[in-house]
């Protein structure tokens, strides 16, 4: 399997984030049909209850106040289908957008549009903000692929909008794929603290800790005992922290993989490397032969305004939490108008 193509099996998840998913759908449940009941609490939407009394049907257009890339319309159109509000779609997911474009046309009873509002905003309003943001990154780094991390607030609705964006989604939770990261390596080397000798460490902190499980390398140890569960996982991954751990993951990897003839996307992560250590690190693994059998990945303090230092220097991929902590919501309006 070439590169690319173990690339996007390991962060290109977005076609399993969809309606027809059971997963998906309680996730948006929780941020569209929850958030309505929150907002108009016990006693209902009394501004609206106040001044309107007929609860006509009204027809409404959502309109964008800025350019960029939609998102959020699949799950927009299931949402306003739970209020019996008819839908036409102007825009599709991924689709560019201008201001005073119309994104969607809705019809129904005026009590349901105006209770539904905010709701039906914040929804297209993060998603498609997520995805101009992706979309503006994916054009600058490619063909470096740029993919989330978990720091979202939104879940996996924010790696859809990532997908959107044309950015990979990487794991898209705990019970999916294999992600080994300092916590674990220092957890397992407690596991053989038994030995007085070999498994001593000197400290409780994971930075002064001798990695070693009875003896034996903790990275390697990890290595082996993820391999054995394989098959549970979309991929593989260990995060290291220095240029020699790099080379030490690639020297367990590279035997697992040709015992076995398994295509498995196996990855490391350099986390918190400066780009001079990404490249120096990189060549070390061309030299040993280790290079062309693993993806490696950049993650850990990498924002739109240093990526370009992480740019053609080997990488296969970059991970930001920025593109789901940090970005700004699409400018959005619902006006209700008059059909003609």
């Amino acid at each position: 399997m070439r590169r690319y193509e173990l690339l996007n099996l390991a962060y290109r998840r977005g076609d399993k984030l969809h309606i027809d998913t059971t997963d998906y759908v309680k996730l948006l449940t929780t941020f569209t049909i929850d958030a309505v009941k929150q907002d108009i609490g016990r006693v209902g939407d009394i501004t609206t209850q106040s001044i309107l009394k007929k609860n006509t049907i009204q027809y409404a257009h959502i309109i964008a106040r800025q350019s960029g890339i939609i998102a959020g319309i699949e799950e927009a159109v299931w949402f306003y289908n739970k209020y019996n509000i008819f839908v036409k779609q102007i825009k599709k997911d991924g689709d560019a957008a201008k201001s005073r474009d119309v994104i969607l046309e809705l019809k129904g009873r005026e009590f349901d549009l105006l209770k539904t509002e905010r709701v039906g905003l914040n929804l297209i309003g993060r998603m498609s903000g997520i995805a101009t943001l992706t979309h503006e990154l994916v054009r600058k780094c490619h063909p470096l692929l740029v993919v989330a991390t978990r720091k979202t607030h939104w879940g996996n609705l924010d790696k859809k909008a990532v997908s959107v964006g044309g950015g990979g989604t990487h794991r898209l939770g705990l019970w999916e794929s294999i992600l080994i990261k300092e916590n674990h390596l220092y957890a397992l080397s407690q596991e053989g603290v038994s030995d007085p000798v070999r498994g001593k460490t000197t400290s409780s902190s994971a930075e002064s800790m001798i990695r070693t499980f009875n003896g034996a390398d903790v990275i390697g140890e990890a290595l082996k005992r993820a391999w054995k569960k394989r098959k549970k996982a979309v991929f593989i991954e260990i995060e290291v922290e220095n240029i020699p751990d790099a080379i030490k993951a690639a020297q367990y990897f590279i035997p697992l993989m040709d015992k076995d003839n398994d295509i498995k996307p196996c990855i490391i992560m350099f986390d918190n490397f400066s780009p001079d250590d990404v490249k120096k690190t990189i060549t070390l693994l061309k030299q040993k032969g280790y290079y062309n059998r693993i993806l490696v990945q950049a993650s850990g303090g990498i924002t739109p305004d240093n990526i370009d230092a992480y740019l053609n220097i080997g990488l296969d991929a970059v991970s930001l939490g920025y593109l789901t902590h940090s970005p700004k919501s699409f400018d959005l309006s619902q006006l209700i108008i008059r059909k003609k």
